[in-house]
């Protein structure tokens, strides 16, 4: 019996080595990549931490703030230097703003833009935020635990989608889904200079694709308990709307929206419709806004939070 046991250990030991060694190589080959988008949330740490202990805005959200803002432009408006965290909508709703907790100090404002899908459900993200780690092992301190446990779950088959994807012709990634595309205060920049647009008006909008139509009470609990941080903190944690091509919107949006403010403490600011615009003001996603969209964006941005700050 000693030794049946002894025998088995013997090969688990080796199982996990060999699992140590595979996913070890896919962490190993893309840790800090120099050009791979999901390494541009490397510089926004790199950030945080230069401005930990001073007081500042964090904009925190998805793929439509890092396009949308002028983080410079907010800073100078309001005297405090800015850092967008956004990257994109896959990563979470619960890291969006876990990455942000470490580098709290008093007199901080987080700038928290969620899409409009956040608010039933995607708190946890998908294999974005997985695959993000690949690039920058030191984000899984902000993991959730059911996000870790995920990750050990998906590491293996994660690991095995990287080494396919080597034997395959990578095919050039556009600049704007560069780590290069964003600067120095984690803005994506790649669009500032482009006023075209690749989007139509569309039928079907974001609403009706959601496959849940009810407020996700673990989004809203998990806004509360931020906000209660935030307030142990001397931090203003506010609450802003997207943009949003014009066909994707749907008052319930806005019904769901408006009843949040009223039955929570939460400190909203703007209304959804403020941040609504036409086709033409967006590139590849009705999210997406183009250099023109985003002068007017960050113009109604600042005017809102004018009231507030």
């Amino acid at each position: 019996m000693n030794k049946f046991l002894k025998y088995i250990a013997i090969k688990i030991s080796v199982l996990l080595l060999l699992i140590t060694v595979y996913v070890g190589g896919a962490f190993f080959a893309n840790y800090n990549d120099k050009t791979d988008y999901p390494a541009a949330i490397i510089n926004k740490y790199n950030r945080l931490d230069s401005l930990k202990n001073t007081s500042k805005i964090i904009i925190a959200g998805g793929s439509s703030s890092s396009y949308s803002i002028n983080s410079k432009l907010l800073g100078e408006t309001f005297l405090k230097p800015v850092i967008n965290t956004s990257l994109a909508m896959s990563l979470g709703s619960k890291y969006h703003l876990n990455l942000t907790k470490n580098y709290l100090t008093k007199g901080d404002v987080i700038l928290y833009i969620p899409e409009y899908e956040y608010y039933y459900g995607k708190e946890n993200g998908d294999d974005f935020l997985y695959t993000t780690l690949f690039y920058s092992p030191a984000i899984f301190k902000d993991f959730t635990r059911f996000q870790k446990k995920s990750f050990f779950k998906k590491a293996i088959r994660l690991s095995t989608k990287f080494y396919i994807s080597l034997l395959k012709k990578k095919e050039a990634a556009p600049t704007q889904y560069k780590r290069e595309s964003y600067n120095y205060l984690g803005d994506n920049i790649s669009l500032v200079s482009i006023n075209d647009s690749k989007i139509k008006a569309e039928e079907i909008n974001r609403y009706q694709k959601l496959k849940s139509k009810e407020i996700s009470s673990k989004f809203v609990t998990f806004l509360q308990k931020m906000n209660l941080i935030c307030k142990q903190k001397g931090v203003q944690l506010i609450i802003t709307f997207p943009p949003l091509e014009k066909s994707q919107f749907d008052n319930r949006f806005l019904l769901d929206i408006n009843m949040l403010r009223k039955e929570t403490n939460l400190t909203f600011v703007g209304n959804p419709t403020d941040y609504l615009y036409d086709a033409d003001l967006f590139y590849d996603s009705s999210y997406h806004l183009n250099g023109k969209g985003r002068k007017i964006r960050t113009k109604k941005l600042i005017e809102t939070l004018k009231n507030k700050l």
